[in-house]
């Protein structure tokens, strides 16, 4: 991502500052009690445009930012590029952890939806990237180990979870006793997600961060980055900063568009956890442009996975801990049930011969299309 000599200032280094600037000025307004908590219709939609648009700017940039430290982290380690790109797709959640804490108090069914729906459009675009992926005169791509062993594991747990979970809802809903999940029953189940998720980590790194060499994506070129641990640090710093801010700032926009403009919740769920995840999407078309392969695939299958185990249950833990439950309805289950054939259909594709192909994409493509259909025009919320 990054060559000596470096370039003055990237284009995602401008745009996060543009975001900072305006997400500073609206900063300054409140502080000064220069926004009137009372605004006609016109005046609020430009002023949650605004804060949408400022927190993009500058969560895009935190992103950047972070997964930056980690490839300069793993150039001084010699990772390969899948492990590097693994970790800095955790890393880059930041952000999201960030408006999740803040969008909890704004509303906290809403935080469940942006948390579940994400792992939809993830799943979507890990799809259709399937599309433009080497392949071989048969047309199959042969994928890398770490998802065809460990990535494989953890979509046959969060079929199976999801699953359960789903159905319950569904028995729940049929009865009158329990009608929402209660903060014991979130953390439990982020409990249980936390669990598969640390295994999950540490089979990718203890087993396949130093596979055999035939099997592994390229190693990162210390040459490349900058090393030294003041470059790693002040990247790291940069984006936990833009983290909040970005965070705060969508989360803004999060309240004007539920409590204020009364949008829906699903849609407006959908809209933020798409532009939320445009920076990744970037990150995956510049990887891919440069053919790193390896970090391109563990942006998009890491943005399927760590959602479920890693971004999911820690929303889960924030509404807990803010004595906040889930109500069981139509929207919460079927949310959930339809994780299952995600997670099913991933696994089931990659096992069968551990390769994709185009039929492969344009049957995973129908199916994570017709589901955001269902949530979107069908969910009634």
């Amino acid at each position: 991502m990054e060559q000596k000599p470096a370039p003055a200032l990237q284009t995602w280094q401008l745009v996060m500052i543009a975001g900072f600037l305006i997400w500073a000025a609206l900063t300054a307004a409140h502080l000064a009690h220069a926004i009137p908590e009372e605004l006609p219709l016109t005046a609020l939609i430009v002023l949650g445009a605004l804060q949408l648009l400022a927190g993009l700017a500058i969560i895009q940039g935190a992103c950047e930012a972070l997964i930056l430290a980690v490839e300069r982290l793993g150039a001084r380690y010699r990772w390969d590029s899948f492990i590097a790109g693994t970790v800095g797709e955790i890393v880059s959640t930041l952000p999201e952890f960030v408006v999740i804490i803040f969008l909890v108090r704004v509303d906290a069914f809403a935080a469940f939806l942006i948390a579940v729906v994400t792992i939809y459009n993830n799943a979507l675009i890990f799809s259709v990237y399937s599309f433009f992926l080497p392949k071989d005169m048969k047309g199959k791509f042969l994928m890398p180990e770490p998802i065809t062993r460990a990535g494989t594991e953890v979509l046959i747990a969060g079929s199976g979870i999801a699953l359960v979970l789903g159905l319950v809802l569904l028995a729940l809903r049929s009865e009158t006793h329990k009608t929402e999940l209660s903060p014991f029953d979130l953390g439990l189940i982020a409990l249980i997600l936390f669990v598969i998720f640390t295994f999950y980590m540490h089979s990718l790194l203890k087993y396949y961060a130093h596979a055999e060499p035939g099997h592994r994506a390229g190693l990162l070129n210390p040459a490349r980055y900058r090393v030294s641990w003041a470059a790693i640090i002040v990247m790291f710093a940069l984006g936990a900063f833009g983290a909040f801010a970005g965070g705060e700032s969508v989360a803004a926009f999060a309240s004007i568009a539920l409590d204020r403009l009364s949008l829906p919740q699903v849609p407006t769920a959908l809209i933020l956890a798409f532009f939320a995840g445009v920076s990744e999407y970037v990150i995956v078309y510049k990887a891919h442009k440069r053919e790193d392969t390896g970090l391109a695939l563990s942006n998009v299958f890491g943005g399927i996975t760590q959602v479920m185990f890693l971004v999911f249950p820690f929303t889960l833990v924030v509404i807990a801990l803010m004595g906040s439950s889930i109500p069981i309805n139509f929207v919460s289950t079927i949310v959930l049930i339809l994780l299952f054939p995600v997670f099913f259909v991933l696994f089931e594709y990659l096992e069968e011969d551990h390769t994709l192909n185009n039929l492969d994409a344009a049957g995973m493509v129908g199916l994570f299309v017709l589901t955001l259909y269902v949530l979107l025009f069908m969910s009634g919320v």
